[in-house]
C-alpha cells in the first residue's frame, strides 16, 4: 500500500518519489535511488517534515537514479545482516565437547536488534540519530520489557555500529553520537525492574522433593552444596570429576567465562560426593543426569500402580512415533521447569535453580567469608585470577572439605 505526498502533482506522473506506508511496520518510507529510507509514522507531521529534508538532500545531489551516484549509503537493515554474519562466526565455542555450536551471545544480538529492524530496518544507517535509538529504547519499554534488559539490548545495537565504523561501512560520527545515549537508570522511566536473586530458603527446597524425579531431586541437592550454576549440574560427566582425592574436583571446559580464558573448576565434598556416587557412570562420556531414564522410571511407576489391564490399542500406541524423545541430558530451561511445577504441586513460592547458588555463596560467606564464597563460585576477574589461582584452588578444596 502506498500514498502520494499531497505536495505532488494530482494528475500526470509525480516528478518526486511518492510517500508511502510500509503496510507490516505502519511506518512511512521514500524510495530515494532504489532504496527505501524510512520517515517515522505514517501521517504524522515528523514524517512529512522528513520526507521533505529526503527530497531537498537528493533535488540537490541532482537526483541520482541508483545509490552509487548519490548520498544514500548503508541501510539499517542490510548493517544488521553484516554484522550478524559477522557474530555468526566469532560467537561460537572454541573448545569442549559443543565446540562450534554457537555460544547464546548470538541469540541475545538477534533478539536485541529485532526491534531496531521493525522500526528502521529502511533508514540508511548513518541517518540513524540518538532520537531514534530512544525511540526504539522507548518501544521496549512499552513492551513490558525489564530496565536492565533493555540496557542489554540498546548496548548491543550500539556495538553493532561501532562494528560497522570499523568496517568502513558507518561514519564514525554516527557511533559517536549513538554513544552518548546514556542507560536507564532505576526508577527514571516506566520500564519494569527486576527484583533481585534471593537465596531460597531451605523450606521452601525440601518439599518439593516428592514432586521431581529422582534426577532432579539429585541435581538440586549437589547444586545446593556446592554452588554450581545450573547448566554445569545439567551437564555432569563421570569423566568430568578427577576423585582421586579426598576432594573431588569437577573440571569444565566448556562454561560460562571460558572466552574470556578463565579456567572452572568445582570442588565437591564429602555430602556432595555421597549424592553423586549413585549416579557415577561406566562409560565416562555419559552424562550423569538423564531425563530419558527418569521417563523410563515415571511410566515404569504408572504401570506398576495401574490397576487396570492395558489395552491392546494402548500398546500399540506405544510402540508408534509420538512425542520427542527425552534427551540425554537435561537443558537449562526443563530444569527450571520441573522445579516450577514442583514449587506449585507443593504449594511452596516458587523459586529457581539459580537461587541454589545464592544459597550456597550466603552460607559459604557466613562460614568462611566472602573471598571464600567468591572462589567456589568462580567470579573472578583476570588479574586476580592470574596473581592468586593457585591459593584460591587450594583455599576453595579446604572450604569443600568443610562445607560440601
Amino acid at each position: 500500500m502506498q500514498q502520494r505526498n499531497s505536495s505532488a502533482p494530482s494528475s500526470g506522473r509525480s516528478k518526486f518519489p511518492a510517500y508511502c506506508l510500509h503496510a507490516r511496520s505502519g511506518r512511512a518510507y521514500v524510495t530515494i535511488a532504489g532504496r527505501q529510507v524510512s520517515l517515522g509514522e505514517y501521517g504524522s507531521p515528523e514524517s512529512r517534515d522528513e520526507y521533505d529534508r529526503v527530497i531537498a538532500e537528493w533535488l540537490a545531489s541532482g537526483r541520482p537514479r541508483d545509490a552509487s551516484n548519490g548520498q544514500i549509503g548503508l541501510s539499517v537493515n542490510e548493517l544488521i545482516l553484516a554484522f550478524l554474519g559477522h557474530a555468526d562466526k566469532r560467537y561460537r565455542k572454541r573448545s569442549g565437547e559443543r565446540c562450534g555450536e554457537r555460544t547464546s551471545e548470538y541469540e541475545y544480538l538477534r533478539v536485541s536488534l529485532r526491534e531496531l529492524k521493525r522500526l528502521y530496518g529502511l533508514t540508511a544507517a548513518d541517518e540513524f540519530k540518538p532520537s531514534h535509538l530512544e525511540a526504539v529504547r522507548d518501544s521496549m519499554i512499552r513492551s513490558g520489557l525489564a530496565r536492565t534488559g533493555v540496557n542489554g539490548r540498546i548496548s548491543r545495537i550500539v556495538r553493532m555500529f561501532k562494528w560497522g565504523v570499523g568496517k568502513g561501512q558507518i561514519d564514525p560520527m554516527t557511533h559517536h553520537a549513538l554513544s552518548q545515549v546514556l542507560p536507564l537508570q532505576p526508577f527514571e522511566t516506566d520500564a519494569q525492574e527486576t527484583d533481585p536473586v534471593k537465596p531460597v530458603l531451605d523450606e521452601h527446597v525440601d518439599p518439593i522433593a516428592p514432586h521431581v524425579s529422582r534426577q532432579i531431586w539429585a541435581m538440586v541437592k549437589v547444586q545446593r552444596l556446592t554452588g554450581m550454576r545450573p547448566g554445569e549440574v545439567c551437564r555432569m560427566r563421570t569423566g568430568a570429576i578427577d576423585r582421586t582425592q579426598k576432594v573431588w574436583i569437577y573440571s569444565l571446559d566448556d562454561h560460562k567465562t571460558a572466552h574470556r580464558g578463565h579456567s572452572r573448576v568445582v570442588p565437591i565434598g564429602p555430602k556432595a560426593q555421597a549424592i553423586l556416587k549413585p549416579w557415577l557412570r561406566d562409560d565416562p562420556n555419559e552424562f550423569l543426569f538423564s531425563p530419558a531414564e527418569a521417563e523410563k522410571e515415571r511410566r515404569k511407576a504408572q504401570r506398576a500402580a495401574r490397576k487396570t489391564k492395558v489395552q491392546p490399542s494402548q500398546r500399540k500406541a506405544r510402540t508408534s512415533p509420538g512425542k520427542r524423545r527425552p534427551r540425554d541430558h537435561y537443558r537449562v530451561d526443563a530444569y527450571c521447569k520441573a522445579i516450577k511445577r514442583a514449587c506449585a504441586k507443593a504449594g511452596v513460592p516458587q523459586w529457581s535453580p539459580n537461587q541454589l547458588r545464592h544459597a550456597a555463596a550466603t552460607e559459604i560467606q557466613k562460614l568462611h567469608g566472602i573471598e571464600a564464597a567468591s572462589i567456589i563460585l568462580g567470579h573472578r576477574s583476570l588479574t586476580v585470577t592470574q596473581i592468586y589461582a593457585e591459593r584460591n584452588e587450594a583455599r576453595a578444596i579446604d572450604v569443600a572439605s568443610q562445607y560440601g
